[in-house]
Order: structure tokens, then sequence, then C-alpha cells
């Protein structure tokens, strides 16, 4: 017995062996069958880091006629032998009431990108001369990890760990127009608020990403966004805050279509050198 889609199996199984790129393609089309209505050849490449002509290729060699032709093959009885609910069933029992309660804390973060102070909010972080993003404790590997992508879409990004280096970044002369990017949720460090107070004495614009049961932001700057964190988990779900620093990234870089293209094309040109992958 396997796990795997009739699909799987049969890219898996392709005569002479997949090459790497080939082996990332199969993998991605396996697990989005459900969503293979909606892809071109382009974003199935663009999504799988490969050119659209060795997608195109690669279904030859799997038997199809492009894309199009997987999508026929997908509604025949031999590629599609479960119902479409397949996809969004989930397993029974306390996991599986996890998995909707972490869902639904996702699906209701449309209620905050709906927020007037949205625009206000990307716009800032958009057009900001410096962006500096903190985060402290268990959460700072989120405010890291979103000061390190923003600065692919944008430049001038800093992470700013206070305990580290003490604000340096803040001591005159500095950049006019800075915009701080706070990451916090309970039980919330005692060094948030005077660091946000400070940032807004400063002429900061300031964006505050936080948790369900923050009141004292809000009274700091206009541009507070409330995460649902607790789903009945031993410990809170950092899922829904990872999604929306995923959003916020995506809408500032729609700010600046051409020019987040821009870096993204010449990034790994830098790489090469290093060889690091």
């Amino acid at each position: 017995m396997t796990d795997e889609t009739p699909l799987a199996q049969r890219l898996r199984q392709i005569p002479g062996g997949l090459t790497k790129s080939e082996a990332a393609i199969a993998q991605w089309l396996a697990l989005n069958v459900a969503s293979l209505g909606n892809e071109t050849g382009a974003s199935v490449a663009a999504k799988t880091g490969v050119s659209e002509i060795t997608v195109s290729r690669f279904l030859k060699r799997a038997g199809f006629k492009g894309l199009a032709g997987l999508k026929d093959a997908l509604q025949s009885a031999h590629l599609a032998q479960v119902s479409p609910d397949h996809y969004f069933r989930l397993p029974e029992g306390e996991i599986g009431s996890l998995l909707k309660r972490d869902a639904e804390a996702v699906l209701a973060l449309a209620a905050e990108v709906e927020k007037p102070a949205w625009g206000g909010a990307i716009q800032a972080i958009a057009e900001a001369q410096e962006v500096h993003v903190t985060g402290f404790q268990s959460i700072r590997g989120i405010a890291e990890d979103f000061a390190r992508r923003l600065a692919i879409v944008r430049g001038a990004v800093r992470f700013l760990s206070p305990h580290d280096d003490g604000l340096v970044e803040w001591l005159p002369p500095r950049q006019s127009g800075a915009c701080l990017v706070m990451v916090d949720m309970a039980p919330y460090a005692r060094e948030a608020l005077p660091i946000l107070r400070l940032a807004r004495s400063l002429g900061m614009a300031a964006v505050v990403v936080t948790d369900e049961l923050n009141t004292w932001a809000a009274a700091e700057t206009p541009f507070v966004f409330h995460v649902q964190t607790k789903v009945d988990a031993f410990l809170e779900s950092t899922g829904p805050m990872t999604t929306m620093m995923n959003v916020i990234l995506h809408a500032v870089a729609l700010q600046a279509p051409e020019a987040t293209r821009a870096r993204i094309e010449a990034w790994p040109g830098l790489l090469r050198g290093l060889d690091l992958y």
C-alpha cells in the first residue's frame, strides 16, 4: 500500500530517472494537484525555480502534451481516482481539529488586511528611507526572517536587536523617514513598549504585528494588526503570525513591482561567485 497519488507514481517511474530540476517539478506537481487548474507553464516554472522550457520538456518526457495535457489527464480515471474533497479532508481527532483552528486563524487575517490603516502601513514600510524590524524572545525568529526577506524586495532593511547593539542604529546622524516594524506576542517583551515609544518620539512610523490580547500598541501607533495565536494548542500558534508577515511582504513588493523584480533577478548574480547553492 502506498500513499502516493497515481500522478506521483507516474512521475516517479519515468524511465531514466529524474534530474534535480525534474524531481523538483515532479514533487511540486504531485503536491499541488488540486490547484493545477489555475496554473500555467510559466507559473509552474516560477514556483519550482526552473525555466518554462524545462517544465515543458519534463511534461513531454512524462507523456503529456504540455500542462494542458496534464490537466486533461487529471480528469481521467487513471490519474484522478479520488474525489476533489480528498484535498480538503482533515485527519480525525485532535490533530485535525488543531489544523482546522489554525487554518481559521489564517483566514481571519482578511479582516486585518481590510482595516483602513492597512494601506497606510504598507506605504509606510515601502516608502521609508530605512526599515528597522524587531522581535523578541521566542518570536524573534519570525522577525529576523521577515527582515531578511524584506531586504530582498527593498533596500535599507535592518534587524534591530536592542540587547545586542544598544540601539546604535538610532544614533544621529540617521536617516529621516524611518519605519519600525515590531512583532510581539504574549507575554510581551518588557522592552517592546519603550522601544515603540522611542521610535515614535524620533519621528518614525511604526507598524506592530501582535496577538489578539495586545491592548497597548494602539495607543502608540495607528498601524496595529492583530493575529490569532490561541488555537487551544499547548503553546500559541505562530503559523498565522508567519502568514501575516508574508502577506505584508507581498503587499510591500506590490508597491513597486518592477523594482522588486529587478532586485530579485539581480540577486542570483551576487551569490553565484560564492558557490553557496
